[in-house]
């Protein structure tokens, strides 16, 4: 728009249209829904795959290994033999199979040590500790006719003994034992693994992509239900349709069902305004028509004025009993309303109750009972249950018939008292039942104005009944007459 000095303002209400271009602050990033899904699956995908990169690796190494390990053993074991043949320790200097032991030793890329049974180094194909003494565990379980084959891991090698036997005697005179490097092996498994790895990098990759764009199918809906929400924001209450999945619905359902609560509260909230003004309006109005009758009298007998007047004095307090109720109203309604609750004698509470309302009952000739079932004794905040059940007793005698009858009754069990209120009266219509404890509703606007109600003692009453923990229904018949059950829990729970 314009301003008077003629310059251009552009004023955005509305910045929806920005959509997924619009800017977002590093920390709201790591809130993204969509971010977190794509984490997710790269983590559960990254997982599996490496556990299956170490399980594979080990068992190749293992598998490798113990094929190096068999075919040293198998050539061991066929070397051994000939030296048992040969009496290889007697003619060592003639042997013919030396050149075999460093064959052996160069096709496994190993060292042979053969060792006599003084434990005296006879033959290293390395030629670095012959004429050395080797005494060690596996040799001196190899000169008891055992053998062994072990892989140390560490170090990468394999190392084998076997025993020599004397080929008359059947006795151990000697000792083969080979090491062998697994180098090559680790090589091997590394080039392996590298491809694994790469392999994994680009599963991991276009599993990151899919995740990517399903969790782009995922949030959809939720960017659709916030931009419908953003539009409520504006002051478009009505109802939203998202598509989508469970979850989205249910958010849906329930958002709606919220926006429905606060549409009924808002009219709710100008209907009480509505009422509060009106209710406020009325006595003031007939004040003002009273009071410039007597001004325009002029000469006018004293009874006249003194009915005038009386008549004032009747609109006022009718005025002070609304506003009493409307503070009352507002003080219960209070989040940090309190009560007191004292064990408090619900059955002398109910007759003092009675006693008071006599009067009124007798004017019109109706019956008033209590039936006591047992003592009740309850925690209540006794000034606040008392007008509670006054509000429900009186009203039972006010829109009741002549000759009427009014039954309270008073029980409990372990947990609760319970109070019913059985009246003879006009009783309720069903439209009117999820009503009446509205603020200013009223069945018969006119007879209520008659009796001198206000409209909002069963509004104060509920208020005062929930303020307990307890519950307030009604039962009606049109005609013949009305029920309220009441439900205080004996002990008062913060």
């Amino acid at each position: 728009m314009f301003t008077q000095s003629g310059e251009l303002v552009i004023i955005l209400r509305d910045k929806s249209f920005l959509g997924d271009w619009s800017f977002k602050p590093p920390f709201r990033l790591f809130k993204s829904l969509r971010l977190w899904l794509c984490i997710a699956c790269i983590i559960f995908s990254l997982i599996p795959l490496t556990y299956i990169n170490y399980y594979l690796g080990n068992i190749l190494t293992q598998s490798q290994v113990k094929i190096k390990s068999d075919e040293m053993q198998y050539q061991c074991n066929i070397l051994s033999k000939q030296l048992s043949k040969e009496n290889f320790f007697a003619l060592k200097d003639e042997s013919k199979y030396l050149s075999d032991i460093d064959a052996l030793a160069n096709v496994y890329d190993g060292r042979i040590l053969i060792i006599d049974s003084s434990y005296h180094i006879v033959e290293d194909t390395y030629e670095l500790d012959e004429g050395k003494y080797h005494i060690g565990k596996e040799v001196l379980s190899c000169y008891k006719g055992e053998t062994s084959n072990e892989f140390h891991a560490d170090d990468q090698y394999i190392e084998l003994t076997l025993p020599i036997y004397d080929s008359n005697s059947k006795t151990v005179e000697g000792v083969l034992l080979m090491t062998a490097s697994t180098q090559t092996i680790s090589d091997s498994i590394y080039i392996q693994n590298s491809i694994i790895y790469v392999i994994e990098f680009i599963v991991t990759l276009f599993i990151a992509v899919l995740a990517y764009i399903f969790s782009g199918f995922a949030v959809k809906p939720f960017k659709k239900l916030s931009k419908a929400i953003n539009q409520a924001s504006f002051g478009d209450m009505s109802a939203i349709e998202v598509k989508g999945n469970a979850e989205v619905e249910q958010i849906t359902d329930s958002y709606n069902e919220t926006l429905a609560r606060l549409k009924h509260l808002d009219e709710s909230r100008q209907e009480f305004v509505s009422n509060v003004s009106h209710e406020l309006k009325t006595p003031i109005t007939s004040i003002k028509v009273l009071a410039d009758s007597l001004t325009s009298m002029g000469e006018a007998p004293v009874e006249l004025y003194q009915e005038f007047l009386g008549d004032i004095s009747h609109e006022i307090d009718r005025e002070t009993r609304i506003i009493d109720d409307l503070l009352t109203i507002v003080r219960l309604e209070k989040k940090d309303n309190k009560i007191e609750p004292q064990p408090i004698n619900i059955n002398e509470m109910l007759e003092s109750i009675l006693k008071g309302l006599k009067l009124i009952a007798k004017q019109r000739n109706i019956e008033v009972t209590l039936e006591s079932f047992r003592p009740v004794i309850a925690e209540v905040d006794e000034l606040k249950m008392s007008r509670a059940l006054t509000n429900l007793i009186e009203n039972s005698i006010k829109y009741n018939k002549d000759d009427g009858s009014v039954r309270v009754s008073l029980n409990a069990d372990h947990n609760y008292f319970y109070v019913k209120i059985i009246d003879t009266g006009v009783g309720i219509p069903d439209d009117a039942k999820d009503k009446i404890f509205e603020r200013f509703y009223r069945v018969d606007k006119a007879r209520s104005r008659d009796t001198g109600g206000t409209g909002l003692g069963l509004a104060i009453t509920k208020s005062i009944i929930q303020l307990h923990h307890g519950v307030i229904r009604v039962h009606s018949e049109l005609g013949i007459g009305t029920t309220f059950h009441v439900r205080v829990p004996l002990n008062y729970l913060q």
